[in-house]
C-alpha cells in the first residue's frame, strides 16, 4: 500500500494501532535501522522472552527482540518518551512506557506470559 505510513528518511513502514487482531500478526522481514526520528538518541535494550518476539515502538515495526538483546545491538530511538509493545502469537502481548535519556541506554527485562485458558 504506496503512501500508508510513517515516513522514515525515504522509508514508508506501515503504523498500527496498539490493539488489532493478535490472531492475524503482521510478517516483517527486516528490522528499522534508523532511530524513529531526527534528534538526540538513546538506546533500549530488551532482554525478554521469547527473543523472536516483535518489537513496535510507538506502533512502529522496529524488529525483533533478539536484534536488540545486546548492550551493543541496542534498539536506537530518539531520547523521550516512548511507547513499546512486545508480541508473539500465542503469548499476551506486553505493553511499556519507557523514559529513554539522550547518550544512554536503559535495559528493559520481562517475559511474555501465555494466556490463562
Amino acid at each position: 500500500m504506496p503512501g500508508r505510513g510513517l515516513p522514515l528518511r525515504g522509508l514508508t513502514l506501515p503504523v498500527f494501532p496498539v490493539f488489532w487482531g493478535w490472531g492475524t500478526l503482521p510478517v516483517y522481514v527486516e528490522s528499522v535501522s534508523v532511530p524513529l526520528a531526527d534528534g538526540p538518541t538513546g538506546g533500549l535494550q530488551l532482554d525478554v522472552q521469547p527473543w523472536r518476539a516483535s518489537v513496535f515502538v510507538d506502533g512502529v515495526y522496529a524488529g525483533r527482540v533478539d536484534d536488540f538483546k545486546g548492550y551493543y545491538n541496542h534498539l536506537e530511538v530518539v531520547a523521550g518518551p516512548h511507547q513499546i509493545t512486545i508480541v508473539e502469537p500465542g503469548f499476551l502481548p506486553l505493553v511499556f512506557d519507557v523514559m529513554v535519556a539522550p547518550g544512554r541506554t536503559t535495559t528493559f527485562r520481562g517475559t511474555l506470559n501465555t494466556p490463562l485458558n
